[in-house]
């Protein structure tokens, strides 16, 4: 039998405080639909979903239509993550190579999460 099938929730600015707050931990991938790395990212982060969704939110943005959020957030690039803890965010890390359930996994357990532990070992 296979495992139906979680989504990242595609959210807007009007979704974003009630998102970061819902549970423990979440991770907001901030995008553009042109850049070149927004599909592999977003597989990653349904990985990550899969095996962390019942502690970790999971969402996306589109920088283009959700601009002032995305300054707001300091994203320079795209892609980015934005991981949050308790609704704080905690790190605002660009690429679109990133190891997002590993930095989870550390955020979880109360370490601290940058962009030497994993941002190209996926």
């Amino acid at each position: 039998m296979m495992k139906s099938a979680l989504m990242v929730k595609q959210l807007t600015a009007a979704d974003y405080d009630a998102f970061i707050r819902e549970k423990q931990a979440a991770a907001l991938h901030l995008d553009c639909i042109w850049d070149g790395y927004r599909q592999s990212l977003r597989e990653t982060m349904q990985q990550a979903e899969e095996e962390l969704g019942d502690k970790v939110n999971f969402g996306e943005i589109d920088c283009d239509q959700n601009a002032e959020l995305a300054r707001s957030l300091r994203v320079l690039n795209v892609p980015t993550v934005v991981y949050y803890s308790d609704g704080f965010p905690i790190a605002v890390l660009g690429g679109g190579r990133q190891n997002v359930r590993g930095r989870l996994e550390r955020l979880l357990r109360g370490e601290t999460i940058g962009y030497k532990d994993g941002l190209d070992d996926v």
